[in-house]
């Protein structure tokens, strides 16, 4: 692998994951160019829901994000951001899930929604199980005392919830906007509206990009382009990714009568209702609003544009009319917070791209046409919160830390290390661990 001193790397994508790459590469003395086609943060990092929670179903994804929720709750001081400049960039709220009693989820005559739900709860007795085992304080709970924590959830829906206090939500443009700023600090040259159109390609390694700013030669080539991924790699000669842009949506409630003190509201954590068969919307504050998010069946769209991630297709509309998925999504909640739902209503549907892979997993590792071209996308979501183990991986990979195909974590986690076979890009994802816990 590569000797880090002078060599020089090319981060193609300007959101959160590129940031904190090139960032990482720069301390550990590669000389680091950022290609962005438009703005810092054009795609999917400004439009996020900004969840980060350590609660998932694969392990290497559960210590990834102990270490990410780490890392953030250091934010201001690994980048040596001037203390004039400090803002909040994560708010540990804690994540919520709710799992539904399988009498309660669907009538007797409907059997497998409430297979379902019984399924969902066993899952995620085991997820806990894995979870603690990691070192994750993860707390299983009975109905009432969920409703004694936070009363205008229904217990009666329930039977039972995991509660993690360490997960919470994050502020994108100070992630990529204070990763971008150190970036510089250390020496990164930053070009914004700068599109990659091609490659020269020699003996299975790219030579050079060719961008609208002219041509760019470099050692290795990082492909952060998340939701593009599969375009870019494309035009790298690279690896077709098994990456699909999906269309998600968020939907903004204005309180109109608390149900609660303004503490209260703030503190709610990121709340899942239900992980059965057609459950698992979810919400949780933002200032005023209620953000409200519910898992949904759009055609992967591979060819759209930017601004495409701004378009509210009529269907997910809250404007328009009752018969819209906004409304569908508030209904969710209702059933388990009514009191909730019906404090207010929709004001706002935002919108933007998720980078799906089959397993719900990211492609993090070397492309197997190009042998200087490597993979940092297909986060199905997750890429804000991923972005610190992310880089963490990048530079590991690229410096050559990998033993026997694992990266071994820095202090205070150096017990743990993460098998990089279960990011691996070309993969078999008919057999590969996948992430069921995925919104």
């Amino acid at each position: 692998m590569a000797s880090s001193t002078g060599e020089r790397v090319v981060v193609i994508g300007g959101g959160a994951t590129g940031a904190l790459v090139a960032v990482r590469l720069a301390e550990r003395g590669f000389t680091v160019s950022v290609i962005e086609k438009a703005a810092v943060g054009n795609g999917s990092s400004s439009r996020s829901n900004a969840g980060i929670r350590a609660q998932f179903g694969v392990e290497e994804t559960i210590t990834g994000m102990m270490y990410s929720e780490w890392w953030y709750e250091r934010f201001h001081d690994i980048l040596k951001t001037p203390a004039e400049q400090r803002q909040p960039v994560i708010q540990q709220n804690g994540y919520l899930f709710l799992y539904e009693d399988p009498a309660q989820a669907a009538p007797a005559w409907k059997p497998a929604l409430r297979a379902s739900a019984a399924q969902a709860w066993q899952r995620a007795l085991g997820y806990a199980e894995t979870q603690r085992r990691i070192g994750l304080p993860v707390e299983v709970l009975e109905p009432g005392d969920v409703t004694r924590r936070w009363p205008h959830i229904e217990p009666s829906r329930l039977i039972g919830a995991t509660f993690c206090p360490t997960d919470g939500f994050l502020y994108p443009h100070v992630i990529y906007g204070e990763g971008m700023r150190r970036a510089r600090e250390l020496g990164v040259e930053v070009l914004t509206q700068t599109e990659m159109l091609g490659a020269r390609l020699r003996g299975g390694r790219i030579t050079s990009i060719e961008t609208t700013q002219g041509e760019i030669v470099a050692d290795w080539f990082v492909n952060a382009t998340n939701a593009w991924a599969p375009r870019v790699s494309a035009h790298l000669g690279g690896l077709p990714l098994a990456i699909s842009p999906v269309k998600r949506y968020l939907y903004h409630l204005r309180i109109q009568r608390p149900i609660m003190s303004a503490e209260d509201w703030e503190r709610q954590p990121m709340t899942i209702y239900g992980l059965g068969a057609g459950r698992g919307a979810l919400s949780r504050p933002d200032g005023p609003l209620l953000v409200l998010a519910w898992a949904h069946e759009t055609p992967p769209e591979p060819e759209f544009t930017d601004a495409d991630q701004d378009r509210i297709d009529p269907p997910f509309n809250h404007e328009n009319g009752l018969e819209n998925f906004g409304y569908a999504t508030l209904a969710e909640v209702e059933a388990f917070a009514p009191q909730l739902a019906n404090a207010g209503g929709l004001v706002a549907t935002t919108s933007g791209f998720y980078g799906a892979t089959p397993d719900a997993n990211p492609l993090i590792g070397f492309d197997s046409h190009q042998a200087n071209l490597l993979h940092a996308a297909g986060f199905s979501g997750h890429g804000l919160m991923h972005a610190p183990i992310t880089a963490l991986l990048v530079e590991a990979l690229l410096a050559g830390d990998v033993t026997q195909g694992s990266v071994q974590l820095p202090a205070p986690f150096e017990q743990h290390s993460i098998d990089l076979a279960a990011f691996a890009p070309d993969r078999d994802f008919g057999s590969s661990a996948h992430e069921a816990m995925v919104l």
